[in-house]
């Protein structure tokens, strides 16, 4: 059930700036990549890539990325089923912290992700973010937890850590299949190479995923 697209709206106070921001990712689940155009109408600050990463990476890191091991693969995404919510709290070094909160939806063969992001971030400008890890729990009867650390950096070549946390609740569980894989945890590792011009971020993504525990 893996999407061929994922559709985004974004929006939130960010630094006590209103923002709202929209695109379209592309999916290639064979190769383990996403890519597509996120606008904003209008601008929670200056844009970057940092600023970018945080308000619309929320809750599709794991959406398309390549299986690596045993077929088939059950995962997130096929635990969290055609509905689900998710909350994801970001630290940016000692500069901040901002809160996403994400409603997600098929139709069709689209995933439809609505997010809310509100949060305080001083840091400086990054030019760059990455690369991603993250370790995945089946913690619940339709829950998955996860911890996930990366990076942005700056236009001097420094580096600023992202440490996150980062819940998601089925709205339409399988609860046999949830409590069949309690326990599992899934390692996700994902590299980007976004980009920022204008109002625009070009997004793209290779990532991959595999089990590190059985139930």
């Amino acid at each position: 059930m893996v999407p061929k697209s994922v559709e985004l709206l974004a929006m939130g106070v960010l630094n006590g700036t209103p923002f709202v921001a929209q695109g379209t990712l592309d999916v290639d689940a064979n190769a383990g990549k996403k890519s597509g155009t996120i606008t904003y109408q209008s601008l929670p600050v200056t844009l970057d890539v940092g600023i970018a990463s945080i308000t619309t990476m929320t809750g599709r890191c794991f959406v398309g990325a390549k299986h690596l091991g045993k077929r088939p693969f059950v995962g997130p995404l096929e635990l969290l089923g055609r509905e689900f919510v998710s909350l994801r709290v970001s630290t940016v070094g000692g500069y901040g912290a901002v809160s996403v909160a994400e409603r997600a939806h098929y139709e069709g063969t689209s995933l439809h992700c609505d997010l809310s992001t509100v949060g305080e971030l001083r840091s400086r400008a990054a030019t760059g973010a990455g690369p991603l890890r993250e370790v995945i729990t089946v913690s619940g009867p339709d829950t998955l937890t996860a911890k996930g650390r990366y990076s942005h950096r700056t236009a001097r070549g420094r580096s600023v850590p992202i440490r996150y946390v980062h819940f998601y609740r089925s709205l339409k569980p399988d609860r046999r299949l949830f409590r069949r894989l309690q326990g599992r945890k899934f390692l996700l590792r994902v590299k980007f190479s976004s980009k920022v011009s204008g109002r625009k971020l070009v997004h793209r993504t290779q990532s991959t995923i595999r089990l590190i525990t059985d139930p």
